[in-house]
């Protein structure tokens, strides 16, 4: 009896012993977010100023421009006149508009140039764009400050009123 109990018991560990063997299997998921190229060019809001009556150019305070790109390249910034400073009721009356561009404060890894600092229109030789540049060699954000002048020359020598112009930003990712 004590045999058969013996046996019995070295065959009930050994089932036991393969009824606790795991069995392990294993599966896997990718997760995958697809961040899409953007680039975006933000203008302050309109600026005014009145001109002091000398024949010094007037010049606006900088404004700052935000501008921003992830494209892993870097981007290409513009800023350009759409036309000379034109008197608002007689477009007659033109002055040349001066840009002047810098680059402010700047986030993330990109390095920020300016390529063309300085522009001015020449409304008499019929060049009503002036046009200033720069790029970023990665990701980034920047603050652009631009400032615009108006050449009066002589003052006097042109009408009264309102002198206007647009200027237009433009950004690409390279």
């Amino acid at each position: 009896m004590f045999k058969k109990f013996v046996l019995s018991l070295v065959a009930s560990v050994a089932l036991f012993g393969f009824v606790t063997e795991s069995v392990m299997a294993q599966s896997t998921q990718t997760y995958k977010v697809i961040v899409p190229t953007s680039v975006s060019i933000v203008a302050p809001s309109a600026v005014t100023i009145t001109h002091n009556e000398t024949n010094d150019p007037q010049a606006f305070p900088a404004q700052a421009w935000t501008v921003k790109g992830n494209s892993v390249n870097g981007v290409n910034v513009s800023f350009a006149t759409t036309t000379p400073f034109v008197n608002s009721t007689d477009n007659t009356f033109k002055r040349n508009a001066k840009l002047d561009l810098a680059v402010g404060s700047t986030a993330g890894p990109a390095a920020w140039t300016v390529g063309v600092a300085t522009d001015t229109t020449n409304y008499a030789g019929d060049d009503g764009i002036a046009q200033v540049t720069a790029s970023s060699n990665g990701v980034g954000r920047a603050s652009m400050n631009l400032t615009v002048s108006f050449i009066g020359g002589e003052f006097g020598e042109f009408a009264a009123g309102d002198y206007l112009t647009t200027v237009t930003g433009t950004i690409a990712a390279k």
